[in-house]
């Protein structure tokens, strides 16, 4: 028996979704820049694994208005930069991304910026190694969201997944700590806005209580539709739209174990609308940092079958637009 080919936009469907995204504001709540990973790495990567390429300079040109670009500041972005520490790696990635976001027309720039641009963020908070002072120095540098962890327990929380993608038993993390605590409300005070993405439920769960400010996941998807590690449940869900926050959805497939297409990307979307209302729903695509995306989508140009998906879906064409930035917008502009 043959399989039901993926749905993909007729022309007609991608003529009002490339006029929704072209009259709405944009945002990727979770990106890289492509210097994350070393060159040769990264080179053999596209060409023996088909790594996606998508560098900054799609963004303009797919109705991309600002996209959250983060740094890695676990070991597994910073223990193989030899002779710099922890800190010097990080600020290495951050400038790079500005870097290549003016070299390709984008800027570091507030998201109210009529041009696309870029902010700052840092994913996996284990550099900062107990030094609460920090959090001011990045700040300084730019940084306005900070991933608390990545694929490393820390001295701030626990992960829900390791790097192989298993789950990881609640046994094994500590869930959010007395220093996890201090970080978020020095975060709230500075206004960097905390993202949960990687974390387990309990570090969550009492990070959603900490806060005094909106939180994020900027790139997950709903367990109760797919029992993907890396996708959170119902109560964090509620959890994170409770502080006003918004869940990221990632049109990733990670080699056919989460996403697999447009419609499944809809399903989730649907099931947390229904579960918290449209305006706590917004698309982080994990640039440059997956493997591979679900079927339809390939890279920034591709928002447009986003936008398409979710009105063929159901959604009005406002609470699409919501999802594709607004909702984004709110929460980032009201950490500015």
């Amino acid at each position: 028996m043959s399989r039901t080919r993926p749905w993909t936009p007729t022309p007609e469907q991608l003529v009002a979704a490339h006029q929704l995204v072209l009259q709405s504001y944009v945002v990727d709540l979770h990106a890289h820049p492509q210097g994350i990973m070393p060159r040769p790495v990264r080179w053999a990567a596209e060409k023996l694994t088909g790594l996606p390429v998508d560098p900054l300079s799609n963004l303009p040109t797919a109705g991309v208005d600002l996209a959250v670009v983060a740094a890695i500041g676990d070991p597994l972005g910073t223990a193989w930069r030899v002779g710099s520490s922890p800190w010097k790696a990080v600020t290495t990635q951050l400038n790079a991304a500005i870097t290549e976001s003016t070299a390709s027309g984008t800027a570091a720039t507030p998201p109210e910026s009529p041009s696309p641009t870029i902010v700052l963020a840092v994913e996996g908070a284990d550099f900062l190694d107990r030094d609460l002072d920090g959090l001011a120095r990045l700040a300084h540098h730019g940084v306005r969201v900070l991933g608390l962890v990545h694929y490393a327990n820390n001295a701030i929380g626990s992960i829900g997944t390791s790097l192989s993608g298993r789950r990881r038993q609640q046994a094994q993390g500590n869930g959010l700590t007395a220093f996890g605590r201090d970080v978020i409300r020095e975060a709230n005070h500075l206004g960097i806005v905390i993202d949960l993405a990687h974390a387990d439920t309990a570090t969550t769960l009492a990070a959603c209580q900490q806060t005094d400010a909106p939180v994020i996941s900027s790139h997950t998807a709903a367990s109760s539709i797919r029992d993907f590690p890396r996708y959170i449940s119902d109560d964090e869900i509620k959890a994170i739209a409770d502080t006003g926050g918004i869940i990221g959805l990632w049109p990733a497939s990670m080699h056919g174990r989460a996403m697999t297409d447009l419609d499944d990307f809809a399903r989730h979307a649907t099931h947390m609308a229904e579960l918290v209302g449209t305006g706590h729903l917004a698309i982080g695509t994990d640039k440059n940092g997956v493997p591979d995306y679900a079927h339809g989508y390939s890279g920034s140009p591709d928002i447009v079958n986003l936008a398409a998906a979710l009105t063929r879906t159901g959604f009005a064409d406002t609470e699409t637009a919501a999802i594709l930035g607004g909702n984004a917008q709110r929460v980032l502009d009201s950490r500015a």
